[in-house]
């Protein structure tokens, strides 16, 4: 056995472990699942063995040939119960209908509690990884898809969940039909079940063959399936910038490229475990006919020759099952493996060990020689920045696109960690204290503004549910919000659009401004807070943030100038490095970068259409 097949093993065995170590809860289900796949298993024996004395009454004479203990002891009971011929052969069939009952009951309760704990399982690591991702680090979704981390969450759940039920189903209770019908073979004929027992396991040979195709295209799948989700999201997320590019054709030909790729590979996982099916049933002709040339060479009777074929088919549907376990820990364990990176993904930005909450105001936010990477192998995004900001002050950040305004602001909720240098919140490295009573204390405004499909109380009221009515409403007022609120057709209680489609821009700003108010942080970020606003609500919703600002240590990114001329401090970024700090009117005096943003601006506005 090839190295690499050696560790294909090693790694599914550690996966379905870690899955299993997951039903630890539901032990006492496991363990009555056990029993009932015994007693569905085990009264396959029972059906036989009344089944044949049946037939004996039924054809005549008793079991001659089976010539062991349990057949004399049949024999020998239906000798001496010759006078009550009608009772013994009801009670026979009576017997035979009791464990097909049995047999019943055994697989109802077995398929029920096998399927209770795969539905637990799956419903746990499903709720683990949806978990995971929302605690994982921003930098982490730089570098993955919405509709892959989706893919994974629902459709590989998915196909773990169909590998757990049927693995563990068909290993609690196919053993046991398997091992029953196997004794009925044995007290018909020791011989011939000897000889078909021996050649039964060549069965399983097509299994280890197509096994390994079924892997390496059920993992591409998969990968597939997480592509037509991302487009997919991407297609409807951005509907209004597709159609107005007339981009249709081109988002429907991606679509349908990768649809016709995971077509291609299911169909080759469908090859693959369709064509076990016919070679099993091939393998079981043929032993049929080689059965049915040895009761004609050795005079085998007629019950035992129908009991004996009738075993063979019942062993045909466990063992092709058995089988199939294989293919289905295949498929199962590219999809686990795929969820498994997820929940080992190592989030960096956690908690340390004795990080204290964070209770008091801060006066003074300093940061210490910061750089920042967003990878080992990737270049500085901040340079050896080094700032101050006090209580109360409002500092600016301005800068063309890409030159770190945004990673620099970031850093203060802990979205990510410097690559070097430290935070300081009044002289303490930042890590000192709990992301949850940190994060408490600073409000966050984006251009990218996201609502909820949900009511606006209820947007407004995100970081404070417990927030009365009053206190929303005040918030709005303070944003220049009540009014538009109060206009819309059942106000507060209105429910909006996913990501807010039905409201302007402005609208979802001055909503999304309210939300960062209501929480009063001492600590305020504005990140393009005006820039989707026109000329009338930026300066209603300026003159509202110049009155949240007082008392609070405010960080701006701002692009229009205009918007921080009374900044305490205002610095300009460019290729991650402050290239220049002070004050608007100091800052003017010089003929450097921010005079001439300045001069583009206002001595050469862009023209109004």
């Amino acid at each position: 056995m090839s190295a690499s097949r050696v560790r294909l093993t090693a790694q599914q065995k550690q996966i379905y472990l870690r899955l299993l170590a997951r039903a630890k809860p539901c032990r006492g289900r496991l363990v009555l699942a056990v029993i009932f796949g015994a007693m569905f298993g085990g009264s396959i024996f029972g059906i036989f063995a009344s089944a044949r004395g049946g037939m004996s009454k039924i054809f005549g004479g008793a079991a001659t040939r089976l010539g062991d203990a349990a057949s004399e002891w049949v024999n020998q009971w239906y000798a001496g119960s010759s006078h009550h011929d009608g009772i013994v052969t009801a009670l026979v069939l009576g017997l035979l209908l009791f464990f097909v009952i049995l047999r019943g009951v055994g697989f109802f309760f077995s398929k029920y509690l096998i399927e209770w704990v795969a539905q637990y399982v799956i419903m746990g690591l499903r709720n683990e990884v949806f978990g995971k991702i929302l605690h994982l680090p921003l930098l982490y979704f730089t570098g993955s898809r919405t509709g892959e981390l989706m893919s994974r969450t629902i459709n590989d759940s998915q196909l773990v969940e169909r590998g757990i039920t049927e693995v563990i189903s068909d290993l609690i209770q196919q053993p046991f039909v398997l091992v029953g019908a196997a004794v009925a073979l044995c007290l018909t004929d020791l011989r011939l079940a000897m000889l078909s027992l021996a050649i039964f396991p060549i069965c399983v040979i097509p299994i280890a063959i197509f096994g390994r195709r079924v892997r390496r295209h059920s993992k591409a799948s998969q990968e597939r399936i997480a592509d037509l989700a991302s487009i997919q999201q991407e297609a409807i997320g951005g509907a209004a910038i597709v159609k107005a590019f007339g981009m249709e054709e081109r988002e429907k030909s991606r679509f349908f490229k990768h649809s016709a790729d995971f077509f291609r590979r299911q169909i080759k996982i469908t090859a693959s475990r369709a064509v076990v099916n016919p070679l099993m049933e091939l393998f079981a002709a043929a032993a049929a006919c080689a059965i049915f040339l040895y009761a004609r060479r050795t005079g085998l009777d007629l019950p035992s020759l129908l009991i004996f074929l009738g075993a063979m088919v019942v062993m045909y549907d466990p063992a092709k099952k058995l089988s199939r376990v294989h293919l289905v820990i295949q498929q199962s364990s590219a999809a686990a493996e795929r969820i498994f990176a997820i929940l080992d993904t190592e989030d960096n930005v956690q908690d340390l060990p004795g990080a204290e909450p964070l209770t008091e105001a801060v006066s003074e936010i300093r940061y210490d020689n910061i750089s920042f990477a967003y990878g080992a192998d990737k270049p500085l995004v901040l340079d050896r920045i080094n700032l101050t900001a006090r209580a109360g002050e409002l500092i600016a950040l301005v800068g063309s696109s890409g030159s770190g305004k945004t990673t620099l602001v970031n850093l203060l909720p802990r979205f990510f960690d410097p690559t070097a240098g430290r935070v300081l919140l009044d002289g303490r490295d930042l890590r000192g204290f709990t992301l949850v009573s940190l994060r408490r204390q600073i409000g966050l405004v984006t251009q990218d503004t996201f609502l909820f499909n949900d009511t606006v109380f209820n947007n407004i009221a995100y970081g404070e549910p417990g927030a009365t009515r009053e206190q929303v409403e005040a918030a709005a007022k303070q944003a220049h919000a009540h009014d538009f609120i109060m206009a819309m057709p059942h106000g507060y209680d209105t429910v909006i659009a996913e990501r807010g489609i039905l409201l302007s821009g402005g609208q979802r700003q001055r909503l999304a401004i309210a939300r960062a108010l209501l929480r009063n942080p001492p600590i305020l970020i504005l990140d393009e807070a005006t820039s989707a606003l026109d000329t009338e609500s930026e300066r209603a919703v300026q003159a509202a943030l110049n009155n949240a600002m007082a008392g609070r240590t405010v960080f701006a990114i701002a692009h229009r100038l205009s918007t921080i001329q009374r900044a305490d401090q205002i610095l300009v970024l460019d290729k991650g490095r402050i290239a220049e700090r002070g004050r608007h009117d100091e800052l003017l005096a010089r003929a450097g970068i921010y005079r001439h943003l300045h001069h583009m601006q206002f001595d050469h506005p862009t023209p109004t259409p």
